[in-house]
Parts: C-alpha cells; structure tokens; sequence
C-alpha cells in the first residue's frame, strides 16, 4: 500500500469514528480535517522512512462558521491535531516543531463553507481553488459529485488543469489521482477534456479516454473522484 493509500485509509477511518455523524453542518469538521492533511501532504518533505512535515497549522473560516464551531474549538484543535499525530505515526513521518498544533481562527475574505489551511511560518495556500468565472455569455464549469470535498464547484476559464499537485486549478484530495491528472479546455471551438497522461485514466460517461469534447452534463472520472460538466449562456 503506498503512502498516499496509507493515509486516506487511516483518515477516512479517523473521521468516521470522530465527526461524521457528530457535526451535521454545512461546513463539516470532517471537511477541515481533510483539508489538513492534504496540507501536511503537500508539505511532508524526504524519502520513506525519513519524512518530515511542519507540526503547527492555522485553519482559516468564514466568520459566521467560525461562530457556529467556536462553541467546540478547543475540542476540534485537539482532535484535528490527533489526527495529524495519528497519521503521522502510520506512515512514518516526523514533525519538524514536534507535537501537531492547529489553531482556527476567522477571516472575513474566506467565503461561507470553504475553508484555507496554512502551515504556519509559509504563505497562506488555499485548498480550495476556484477558477474564475469567465466574462463571456458562456459559463463553464465542473460540479462534484463524488470526492473532496463534495460541495465544490469549480467554474472554468481557458485551460484548468485537475490533479493532486496543489498547482492544480482544480486540486483534489484524492489518493487515485495523478498529480498531473487531466486537463479541461473552453477556449476553443468546443470544450474539451484531456488525460495527462494519468495512472488511473480519466473516464467521459464511463469511457476511458485519451482526449474527448465535452457537452453540457457529461460525468468526468479522475481516479475515484466523480464530476459533472456544466455549461449555460449563448
């Protein structure tokens, strides 16, 4: 089992035991926790057996989410931070400030439902990348309907590229996706989607492809993620 494997097991395990049915909430906790370990992820640095991640990490929220969780913060940080620990443990990583701290704290430019997570000491990365919306009548853009995290819409604009490197336009936190995954264009005569060449392929309606145009409402498969693509205006 690879390391990546490793840790989207025990985290999906971890958050069922300790938030799934606890917070029913439109910004889940579980989401939070997910966004923090693709930050340690993204951050953990060396080869198998001598890896190492920054240990403190500051979670960015709307206000009014940070309000309706404020009640439990103290809770969440020490168990965001278990998790963290937890992981860490499986699969052989060390933290470079020792024990894992997080801190959630409000900031009024985080839209209601997203969140940022930031290691701290580094520049703020935000884990949840939109696309902006095009300026023209037509409107492009990807729906989630399966993976991380599940309420995302990413509106196109051009070329957006999808994969687990957090460069991606469209970053998703998915084990099964290649870093440079695929990549959807609009700009041309007629949107299109193609695999980068990708481990696991990219799949239009259930067909692997290499290259493909896209209509309005097709599903999109990169790994085990699952996404729709939607199209208005003239």
């Amino acid at each position: 089992m690879s390391f990546l494997e490793r840790v989207e097991q025990a985290c999906a395990a971890f958050i069922e035991r300790t938030f799934a049915k606890t917070f029913p909430s439109d910004l889940e906790p579980a989401q939070i926790a997910r966004k923090l370990v693709a930050t340690m992820e993204a951050r953990t640095r060396g080869a198998e057996g001598h890896m190492s991640a920054p240990g403190a990490y500051i979670v960015y929220v709307n206000p009014e989410d940070f309000a309706r969780l404020a009640e439990h913060q103290a809770y969440l940080e020490r168990e965001w931070a278990e998790l963290l620990r937890d992981l860490a443990g499986r699969v052989g990583i060390r933290f470079l400030e020792g024990d894992p701290n997080i801190e959630m704290t409000p900031r009024e430019s985080i839209p209601a439902g997203a969140v940022e997570v930031t290691a701290v000491g580094e520049a703020t990365v935000p884990i949840d990348v939109a696309i902006p919306r095009p300026p023209s009548a037509r409107r492009f853009h990807l729906r989630m309907i399966k993976g991380v995290p599940a309420y995302g819409v990413y509106f196109v604009e051009g070329r957006a590229r999808i994969g687990r490197s957090e460069e991606s336009d469209v970053f998703l936190v998915d084990p099964s996706v290649s870093r440079t995954h695929a990549v959807v264009e609009v700009d041309g005569v007629e949107p299109l989607v193609r695999d980068l060449g990708s481990t696991n392929g990219t799949f239009v309606n259930g067909e692997r492809i290499e290259a493909r145009p896209l209509r309005d409402g097709d599903e999109l498969m990169f790994g085990n993620t699952r996404m729709r693509f939607e199209m208005s205006g003239a």
